[in-house]
């Protein structure tokens, strides 16, 4: 009973671990056009991910994906920014990739460990040692 319950909190923690985020997913000229309408408060770029936060809503934001983080986006963060003398923040923020990595390999493997440890003991069981 104990063990049917942890596995399944694992598999509760893998769902929402793997849930897609809800940020809009659009194209590098699309947030190009928005930096440039002035709809925009800042951006975020993290690894190759330009997340863009717009003025109107803290809520509303926008996801675009860039070939390299501190080209298109960036360069036209600052074109912008020389034009115009409401501002649009340009932040940089490290990858933390690395737990996101582990953390996903070892919640892969752990049901596959669970039910061959399983099968161990019922094995076990079954020899009566």
């Amino acid at each position: 009973m104990t063990l049917l319950l942890v596995v399944m909190g694992l598999a509760l923690l893998y769902a929402y671990r793997s849930q897609t985020p809800s940020v809009p997913e659009v194209e590098v000229t699309q947030a190009q056009v928005d930096i440039n309408a002035g709809s925009i408060r800042g951006v975020t770029i993290v690894a190759n991910k330009a997340t863009l936060q717009f003025k109107d809503s803290d809520t509303h934001k926008e996801q675009t994906t860039v070939p390299e983080p501190d080209t298109i986006i960036s360069k036209t963060v600052q074109d912008y920014n020389s034009t115009h003398a409401d501002k649009v923040a340009l932040k940089f923020q490290p990858d933390n990739q690395t737990f996101s990595v582990v953390g996903s390999i070892v919640l892969s493997l752990l049901p596959v460990l669970l039910i061959g440890g399983f099968f161990f003991y019922m094995m076990r069981q079954a020899q009566g040692t």
